[in-house]
């Protein structure tokens, strides 16, 4: 009797152990290099956090800044700024949403939409896409390849899948 009740105490454990470590109870926003590849950058984040994308435009060389805020497994755009309303950018806003213009630049809020996940083909000389969340900057070309295509999400992972990843710093 004593033999099965260390035996059952062994495959508890186990068990216990194999879930902690495999489970997905980790909530991240994943940058991942695409084609999917085996590399995981991410930033450990709670749900409904706002994070920005912030980034060079590439015609007119101004700032742009977009912000998200996380909802599940969805990014949901609040916000967006930017100085230029010529090429690729609104000259206003659309249903619902609301425009203004404060300090030289445009405001477009109340976003309508969600999205799944941003793809992001990281710049190589002008755009400095950087991700800005809890007062923190992540210019991604210190850590992913400039000229990668990268796939952003909210997703949530196993203590595995964080210990084969990068965190960003």
């Amino acid at each position: 009797m004593k033999k099965f009740g260390i035996i059952a105490l062994i495959v508890v454990s186990g068990i216990a152990g194999w879930w902690w470590i495999f489970s997905p109870s980790h909530y991240i926003l994943a940058i991942e290099p695409m084609p999917e590849k085996e590399e995981l950058y991410f930033l450990p984040v709670s749900e409904s956090d706002h994070f920005q994308l912030q980034f060079i435009h590439s015609v007119h060389l101004s700032e742009v800044v977009e912000e998200y805020e996380l909802q599940k497994d969805m990014l949901d755009p609040v916000r967006l700024i930017y100085e230029d309303t010529a090429i690729g950018m609104p000259s206003n806003a659309g249903e619902g949403e609301t425009f203004e213009m404060k300090n030289g630049k445009y405001y477009i809020s109340d976003l309508q939409g969600s999205h799944s996940s941003l793809d992001l083909n990281i710049g190589q000389v002008e755009a400095e896409h950087t991700i800005n969340y809890k007062g923190r900057s992540h210019l991604l070309k210190d850590t992913i390849e400039a000229g990668s295509w990268v796939r952003i999400e909210p997703k949530r992972v196993s203590y595995w899948e964080l210990w084969r990843g990068v965190e960003l710093k």
